[in-house]
């Protein structure tokens, strides 16, 4: 399924540490998006894998490779195939109606809604305005080391704290909470149980050095922490 370009890099990413700890980042890169070639053999690529597909997760980075034409085109294939869609958002929001799952963090949810976010009341006003121009999907949306609040159709939110623990390096851990909740959600669990599960599986990973892994033994052992953690807030609640 790998698209190759042959005139554009593969983005480099250079990280400085101290004492293992990430300090800076610079990246070599372009974010132009790809072509209409590389367009339409993306998207055959995404055809032919579409009879295997239970879920999807579409992970924007802003690099260029989703411009608005692609991801109206492949959301369109996933509805007609009844695929369920979970996305991690960057820059658009319009291209991802309909989707089952969306996934942004407080930064991305203020410059996706123009909604400078300074309270819990100003978080809700944001994410009703992100769900008229986006339907009637669930809206997770992480907050670092508070957590991340889930939005479940007419709901009232609820706020599912973490495990406080050591964190070493935080990169990969957006990637790491959308998988785990895509798959929690596609096992049968409920928006809530799929955030405790995402909770834990982050956790894993900031406690690791560099771009890291969360098996299912190590998750297994962080989650009573993690059930815990959820259910005080839920009694304070």
């Amino acid at each position: 399924g790998v698209v190759r370009v042959g005139d554009r890099p593969t983005t480099r990413k250079t990280r400085v540490e101290a004492r293992s700890q990430q300090m800076v980042r610079f990246d070599r890169e372009t974010d132009e998006p790809i072509s209409s070639s590389a367009s339409r053999r993306l998207l055959r690529a995404v055809d032919a894998a579409l009879p295997d597909v239970q879920g999807v997760i579409l992970e924007d980075y802003g690099k260029g490779l989703l411009p608005v034409r692609v991801l109206r085109a492949a959301m369109r294939r996933f509805q007609q195939a009844g695929i369920p869609v979970a996305v991690d958002p960057k820059t658009s929001v319009t291209a991802y109606r309909g989707a089952d799952l969306f996934k942004p963090n407080l930064r991305e949810v203020a410059a996706l809604t123009g909604v400078r976010i300074r309270s819990e009341h100003e978080l809700y006003r944001a994410v009703a305005r992100l769900r008229r121009r986006l339907g009637p999907g669930d809206i997770v949306v992480t907050r670092g080391s508070d957590g991340m609040t889930i939005f479940e159709g007419d709901a009232s939110p609820v706020d599912v704290p973490i495990a406080r623990s050591e964190v070493f390096d935080v990169q990969g851990a957006g990637d790491t909470t959308i998988a785990a909740l895509a798959l929690a959600r596609l096992a049968g669990g409920s928006l809530l149980e799929a955030a405790v599960v995402a909770n834990t599986a982050a956790g894993v990973v900031v406690g690791k050095v560099g771009t890291a892994t969360a098996n299912p033994e190590e998750i297994l052992a962080l989650l009573p922490a993690a059930i815990a953690a959820a259910r005080a807030s839920r009694r304070q609640s």
